[in-house]
């Protein structure tokens, strides 16, 4: 954010290239403690390996934690989005004449936004569930559906419906719902719904478990330090259920953005900065095939969103490896997009495929690959010491794509955050290097 306002940099974005084990996050969880530091709030939205719950927890933050028996997540709640709406009504019964006319405009673009993000939602999730395409129709039936349910003051903007309730008003299916989709009789209205039905019970209760079944447990807090939505308790192998969760938390996670942005334009609240970090993106790219297009839309609009964003990868052999051609093309692109690029120790190999989108001097490639070594075969004398790779918390950090030299840095742990050990990754295996040998 510093070098975007400096204008060295065109876009407050970074993507980080690194071999496994080198300390990007390391890096990262760095940067991001710095804009805490200038009142920015990071957002980790679904940290899979729970890599940012002690950095949350050590700025004050607020960790959230989803997953099996972990908490639930009402896809229909928008964020915070929909909590805002009650504040600007508030807001507007105090204004009057051409004041109020314009108050009004921004009441109503809010309140579509709040149900555009609803039907958006809930289309992608019964997307995921099917794996295949949800129709014109259905879509148009839940947008028609939630209408209907707010029209009846049952709901309000900050007390959204869940989806059981929008499975049952399609159940009931009331005339104005029955007419949208041309059904003449109680046969033809169940034959209408019944794969949507299906597709939202088993949203219910289903690969995702109980994850979307009831209201949000612990909504997410734009006034904290730090968000993180830790959801490493969601089993590793499970892409479906992982790209579904990840689904709703960006959603969610992005409402709440647009809600502080909204409380800013209406002079309710100070003009706030984020930074959203996705690491480990080759679980989350390969996760379904709709989520590149997802962050391919981030890449393109964080700059109007007052938005610092992260991406955190391997290797471009992650991106070359999702399913379809354009999925690989849209990936490769987030290289060419972000403001600056930050790499690690990386193979020879890997420095050639980057050679169309950066260019690195003999010097720069030759300290880049020998980052990507491993420690010398040495054995320590001391108990719990260990050899370090060479390239562990080096990095070259390239601002600009046009041949400009790059900075190579190295991060120093302080003395807090080894005591507190926020950056070791290694933790299952601390008493095998401490003990030094394998327990039976």
């Amino acid at each position: 954010m510093s070098w975007f306002r400096e204008g060295i940099i065109a876009n407050p974005s970074a993507f980080i290239l690194s071999l496994p084990g080198l300390g990007k996050s390391t890096l990262i969880r760095k940067m991001l403690m710095g804009h805490v530091a200038q009142g920015h709030v990071p957002i980790i939205a679904g940290d899979i390996k729970g890599e940012y719950v002690g950095f949350t927890e050590q700025v004050g933050g607020q960790v959230i934690t989803l997953g099996h028996g972990h908490g639930t997540l009402n896809p229909l709640d928008a964020g915070a989005l929909g909590s805002v709406v009650p504040i600007l009504e508030k807001h507007r019964a105090t204004l009057s004449g051409h004041e109020a006319q314009e108050f009004d405009a921004l009441l109503e673009r809010t309140k579509e936004q709040v149900h555009g993000r609803q039907v958006t939602m809930v289309t992608a999730l019964v997307g995921l569930g099917r794996k295949g395409v949800v129709a014109d129709w259905e879509s148009m039936l839940i947008s028609v559906a939630l209408r209907e349910m707010y029209d009846t003051g049952r709901f309000t903007w900050d007390n959204p419906p869940i989806l059981q309730d929008l499975i049952d008003h399609l159940e009931a299916g009331g005339d104005t719902l029955r007419a949208k989709g041309r059904a003449r009789s109680d046969e033809q209205w169940n034959q209408r719904i019944d794969e949507l039905a299906l597709s939202l019970n088993a949203l219910m209760d289903g690969a995702v478990g109980r994850i979307f079944a009831g209201k949000t447990t612990t909504p997410i807090n734009v006034n904290a330090t730090a968000v993180c939505v830790d959801v490493s308790a969601i089993d590793s192998g499970d892409d479906a259920v992982k790209a579904a969760v990840m689904i709703s938390c960006w959603s969610a996670a992005f409402g709440s953005i647009e809600a502080s942005h909204l409380l800013a334009d209406a002079g309710l609240g100070r003009q706030r900065y984020f930074a959203a970090t996705l690491d480990e993106m080759w679980q989350i790219l390969s996760a379904a095939p709709g989520l590149v297009s997802r962050i391919d839309t981030l890449t393109r609009t964080n700059r109007t969103t007052g938005l610092a964003l992260y991406q955190i990868t391997h290797t471009s052999k992650d991106m070359e490896a999702l399913p379809t051609e354009e999925d690989r093309k849209t990936a490769m692109g987030f290289i060419e997009r972000a403001g600056m690029v930050i790499t690690g120790g990386l193979p020879v190999e890997e420095l050639d495929k980057l050679t169309g989108k950066l260019s690195f001097s003999p010097a720069e490639a030759e300290m880049i690959t020998s980052w990507s070594k491993g420690a010398p075969p040495k054995r320590s004398r001391t108990r719990g010491a260990k050899a370090t790779p060479p390239g562990r918390g080096r990095f070259m950090i390239k601002p600009s794509k046009d041949g400009s030299p790059g900075i190579p840095v190295q991060t120093v742990l302080f003395p807090t955050e080894i005591e507190y050990e926020l950056h070791d990754t290694n933790k299952r295996f601390e008493g095998f290097f401490t003990e030094g040998e394998v327990s039976v």
